[in-house]
């Protein structure tokens, strides 16, 4: 029977705490996601984000046991972004219909950053190569369903017992559409705009009723 991994292994090895150790971090990472944009995250290795990033290579090894990690570390980025992005996006929602374009609204920004960015794409083969990366998305699904629930409870139409599943799954099937668009699928326009409509029949039923 195969052992399962060690999860320290994505895991960053220290938080930074003086400003020089907090720069020289960001560097590294900033490094890393310049070389996974324009090489891929297959071809990027250490020593080429010590290079890149002009410190010594057991620099990087100081704060990231392996590649899985420096990976790990630029997906919380991207995750604590788009909890960010959530808040700005639903907060102060005034009535259905507002929250109704705001979902839409959302969508649509989050689109874009996967479209114009190359790192998303990078990222999500990063996750699907690397068995505890991929654990992740579960979980990260799950908090963005979440917060997105926080804000839009007031104004849904449901109020079974289901609603945190409900968006636990939006939240994953949005994520699978902006992978298509990330990974330049031919027909994930198409399913972009069949999305959002879907996400608000599911949320909004009412105004969809109304809308027929």
């Amino acid at each position: 029977m195969n052992r399962p991994k060690d999860k320290s292994r994505i895991e960053t090895r220290k938080e930074p705490k003086q400003k020089r150790s907090i720069t020289r971090f960001h560097s590294i990472l900033g490094s890393a996601e310049s070389l996974i944009a324009e090489h891929g995250v297959v071809q990027m290795k250490m020593t080429d984000v010590a290079a890149h990033a002009g410190v010594p290579v057991g620099s990087v090894y100081q704060f990231f046991p392996e590649k899985a990690a420096i990976l790990k570390a630029l997906l919380d980025q991207r995750l604590l972004a788009l909890k960010q992005d959530i808040t700005n996006g639903l907060m102060n929602i005034r009535d259905q219909q507002d929250a109704r374009q705001r979902v839409v609204n959302f969508i649509d920004h989050a689109a874009a950053m996967h479209q114009t960015h190359p790192i998303y794409r990078e990222l999500w083969a990063g996750m699907s190569l690397d068995p505890e990366l991929r654990s992740l998305q579960f979980r990260a699904h799950d908090e963005l369903g979440a917060l997105a629930l926080r804000y839009l409870e007031p104004f849904i139409s449901t109020r079974d017992g289901c609603r945190e599943s409900r968006f636990l799954l939006i939240a994953m099937l949005t994520g699978s559409v902006l992978r298509c668009l990330a990974e330049g699928h031919d027909r994930a326009e198409a399913l972009l705009e069949e999305w959002k409509t879907t996400v608000c029949d599911i949320l909004f039923p009412q105004q969809a009723s109304q809308a027929a």
